[in-house]
């Protein structure tokens, strides 16, 4: 039988959500999330064993009551997640990066930050979000990185017929695809320990 290598005890889960409103067939809302973060991982896959193992989420039944989300939160709750995200606002370009770290880990931080910003991606200090499917574990202290996109036409898009393959640039895409795919390359690999938020936070 083929060996494999020990669970790591410090998962980073990122998410997406599955399903789609009636109108469209879902390309903007969320199966760019879901493309982009599994083509992110992938790479990192690729490059060899990262120190952390990346948990890939596909939620289903978010548009509904986000039951895919809390589904697999009180499934996992009980398991370290030192970090989540989420990809759930379409494929335009990644313009700015929010993170909510501990100050153990504020060097990982300034690491993701200077990673993006080859991309054009700017650090902000606004507070993060974390996406409806993971928010529920940031909410426990875990830590969150929001990759914020352009959303200047999301909502002409978004839960419309219009909502189709053909209005996703590919070009921003891959933009996409290359922040998701440099970010999870420093917090999969750092060294340091990514611990919960203090309390107070």
């Amino acid at each position: 039988l083929p060996s494999f290598p020990t669970r790591r005890s410090s998962d980073l889960l990122v998410a997406c959500l599955i399903d789609s409103w009636d109108l469209g067939t879902g390309a903007i809302d969320d199966g760019a999330g879901c493309g982009i973060v599994t083509a992110a991982a992938h790479r990192i896959q690729s490059a060899g064993q990262p120190r952390r193992t990346i948990r890939i989420l596909y939620a289903g039944a978010e548009e509904v009551g986000v039951f895919g989300g809390n589904a697999y939160f009180e499934a996992h709750r009980g398991e370290r997640h030192v970090l989540v995200s989420e990809s759930d606002f379409g494929a335009d370009r990644v313009w700015q990066v929010r993170l909510h770290m501990p100050p153990s880990a504020s060097a990982v931080a300034d690491r993701v930050a200077a990673a993006l910003t080859p991309l054009g991606i700017g650090r902000s200090d606004q507070p993060t979000e974390g996406g409806a499917d993971v928010s529920r574990f940031g909410e426990t202290g875990v830590a969150v990185i929001d990759l914020s996109q352009d959303g200047t036409r999301y909502f002409d898009l978004h839960h419309t017929a219009d909502d189709t393959l053909d209005k996703i640039d590919p070009a921003q895409l891959r933009q996409n695809v290359a922040a998701w795919t440099a970010m999870l390359a420093v917090v999969a690999n750092a060294p340091e320990d990514i611990g919960p938020m203090p309390a107070a936070q």
